[in-house]
């Protein structure tokens, strides 16, 4: 008499399917999340190089804001569910973030040589290499690479719901016997 109406007492028409474990395995694409990642990378260098040349300022933390944004290009795109996922993030973020670094570099010395950025790319050489990763990448940049990293890693997995969650751990306990 005085019990609240139940929502689901008569509307138990619809039926909820599990979802399929095998398709959800089968989602997974690592050549999608290189790809995507690749491109975002090159997106987001492309933007800090010009935000740097129109200010004037270097900004080290653009390298957090590169490894979430890849992360979770990672994710999307690759629907990855196992380790080699945020193993992929992890590489594009720390040669994303040593590239920017590179790439605002570039614009630096043309200014300070009075040279073309394409006589400046063409003449680089090992030893170039050598006196940037020693004289120009500090180690509050690798810092910041190291976060941008493990913030990558963090964002690279497939979030999955309870069901999903459930029908991957129900094939892989079917398996094993």
């Amino acid at each position: 008499m005085l019990r609240l109406k139940k929502k689901h007492d008569s509307h138990a028409d619809h039926v909820v399917t599990p979802p399929d474990p095998q398709a959800l395995i089968a989602a997974q694409s690592p050549g999608k999340a290189i790809v995507a990642g690749t491109v975002a990378i090159l997106m987001l260098c492309v933007l800090w190089t010009a935000l740097t040349v129109a200010t004037g300022r270097i900004f080290p933390w653009f390298s957090i804001v590169l490894g979430a944004v890849v992360g979770r290009v990672v994710r999307r795109y690759g629907l990855g569910l196992d380790y080699r996922f945020p193993l992929i993030a992890a590489v594009l973020v720390c040669t994303g973030a040593l590239l920017g670094n590179l790439m605002i570099a570039i614009p630096a010395t043309t200014e300070e040589l009075g040279a073309s950025a394409w006589q400046v790319v063409r003449g680089l050489t090992w030893r170039s290499f050598e006196i940037f990763f020693d004289e120009i990448i500090t180690a509050v940049d690798y810092i910041y690479a190291a976060f941008a990293t493990a913030l990558a890693v963090f964002y690279a997995r497939r979030r999955l719901r309870r069901e999903e969650e459930f029908a991957l751990r129900t094939l892989k306990g079917s398996g094993d016997q």
